[in-house]
Formats: C-alpha cells, sequence, structure tokens
C-alpha cells in the first residue's frame, strides 16, 4: 500500500489536475460565448460590416472570398446545457470536434441565455450552400449527442440555414435565422430548416402574443378543436394533410391510411362544420394559416 506520504501528493495532485481542468473548461466556455457575443452582435448591427473581418480574424475565422453561411442551433430547454459551468463549453467542443470534417471555414459560438448556437461558414461559391448545410446539420446533431445533451423525450435542436452572401448580408441572415429557430419550435422534426421558407411562421410567431391572431385561429378552425375535443375521430389531423397535399384527395387518403370514401366523408364532416368550401382558394388559404398559427396560440 501507498505510503501517507505518497497517498497525500496523490491526493493534491488529482486536487490540482481538477482545478486544471476546471480552469480549461471556463476559459472554453469563454472563449466559445465571445465568439457567440460576435456574432450576435454582428446580427444586431453594434459591428458594422467593414470592421467585422478583421475582428472574426481575431477569432480564428478566415474565410476566402466566396460568400458567408449563417446558420443557428437552437437547443429546445430541456436538452440545453444548466449544469456547472463547463457544458457549454463541452458542447462547443463536441460541435467543433464533428465540424471538423465538413472542410469549410467555421466560426461558432455559444448563447446561453438562448439556448442558441450560431454559426458562421466560409463557402467557396453559393452553390455549395445545402451540400454544406446537409453536413453541417449533421454534424450538429451529432455534437449534441456527443456531449450527452440527447435526452429521452426531449424535443430535437432545431438547425436553421440563412442566406448566404456577404458580410453585409450574414447580419441580416444570423438575425433572421436565429428569429426563425425560435419560431421553429415545434415545426415537424427536418435535418434543417430553410430560413426562407418559414417567413410566414416568423411572422405568425411575432404576432403570437396579439389577441387578433387567436381570434383568427377560432374563427377559422374554432369548430374543429371543439369537435376533435369530445369526438373521434379527430378531424383537424385530416384537414392538415389534405392541405399539405393541396387538396390531392388519392395522395391524402394515401398518407391517412384510408379508402377515398372515408376520406370523403371526412372532407365533408369538416366542411359541415366550419360551414365553408374546401375548394375556394380564399378558404384554403385561411385554414392554412390558421393550422400554422395555432401552435402559437395554445
Amino acid at each position: 500500500p501507498p505510503l501517507p506520504v505518497h497517498r497525500l501528493a496523490a491526493e493534491r495532485a488529482a486536487d490540482i489536475l481538477a482545478v486544471v481542468l476546471m480552469q480549461a473548461r471556463q476559459e472554453e466556455e469563454l472563449a466559445a460565448r465571445g465568439r457567440g457575443d460576435f456574432l450576435t452582435d454582428l446580427a444586431e448591427g453594434r459591428i458594422l460590416a467593414e470592421d467585422a473581418p478583421a475582428q472574426a480574424k481575431v477569432l480564428g475565422f478566415k474565410p476566402g472570398e466566396g460568400p458567408l453561411l449563417p446558420m443557428v442551433m437552437r437547443l429546445a430547454p430541456e436538452s440545453a446545457p444548466s449544469g456547472p459551468s463547463g457544458n457549454w463549453a463541452l458542447l462547443a467542443r463536441a460541435v467543433l470536434e464533428e465540424l471538423s470534417s465538413v472542410g469549410v471555414p467555421v466560426l461558432l459560438g455559444v448563447r446561453p441565455v438562448e439556448g442558441r448556437v450560431p454559426l458562421l461558414l466560409g463557402l467557396r461559391t453559393e452553390s455549395e450552400r445545402t451540400a454544406v448545410a446537409d453536413r453541417v446539420a449533421t454534424a450538429l446533431r451529432a455534437g449534441v449527442e456527443r456531449a450527452g445533451l440527447e435526452r429521452p423525450g426531449a424535443r430535437p435542436p432545431v438547425v436553421v440555414v440563412g442566406v448566404a452572401g456577404g458580410w453585409a448580408a450574414a447580419s441580416a441572415g444570423l438575425r433572421h435565422a436565429a428569429e426563425t429557430a425560435t419560431a421553429a419550435q415545434g415545426l415537424p422534426d427536418r435535418a434543417w430548416y430553410d430560413a426562407r421558407r418559414l417567413d410566414i411562421d416568423l411572422l405568425l410567431w411575432r404576432l403570437r402574443e396579439h389577441p387578433d391572431l387567436a381570434a383568427f385561429v377560432d374563427r377559422a378552425i374554432g369548430p374543429l378543436r371543439a369537435h376533435d375535443r369530445t369526438s373521434r375521430p379527430a378531424l383537424l389531423p385530416t384537414l392538415e394533410v389534405y392541405l399539405a397535399h393541396a387538396g390531392r384527395k388519392a395522395e391524402t387518403a394515401r398518407e391517412l391510411h384510408l379508402n377515398r370514401q372515408t376520406l370523403y366523408n371526412r372532407l365533408a364532416r369538416i366542411a359541415e362544420l366550419l360551414g365553408t368550401d374546401l375548394d375556394d382558394p380564399q378558404t384554403v388559404l385561411a385554414l392554412s394559416l390558421a393550422l400554422r398559427a395555432r401552435r402559437h396560440t395554445l
């Protein structure tokens, strides 16, 4: 057995190592937060586009002459790091390690208050946008898993990809992607969302506390919500699938695993409850908006 003096020395060495590791984690987290602050200041216009390249270079980001691609990952509150300092550093390290194989310059930060991970990537050409977004989104999710932040029953992270462009476009793109990532919470899970395709959801999210939005949803689909609370089968899912397929009944029936007549009966019941014509374009538009808005008014 080790002598008391050796045991004491080993215990002290372990204590010193623990302190060193804790300091390293704190430094990593501070660095990641610093990069997150830079990206947020850029998004909010507190850093001018002409000053941004030099500041980004100090942070280690040296893209080429191609466009910049803004991206944001937002973690669900139940998945975001909430323990002792260092959890966000662990996430940043895990994600950066996963991103090392993507093959493009990356500036990644963390924003613990908002539960976000903003990124800026250097592309060679704008045509790379989709392919790079695919690889980066995969790396981001792998990093979350690697950091041990995937929890049973938790919602998956939301990844939003902005518009590629220069430094001025990156500012607006980061802000747009960050807001869209919040508005996209609760949408069907996808590897990543194109910020340009979620502008309606973003607008509805911004109106979420306005009483007129809740009133609109109630007028448009209130009778169906009341029906579904007390009767079966629920009709809102049928309406959602029907509208998602632009009124194509064969595709709707196939997705819902219904025969044609059963679908026709459900659609007739929906039209009866709403007192409207499901073939009318204005009705379809109103119902589509109401279905998208309802998750913000529940």
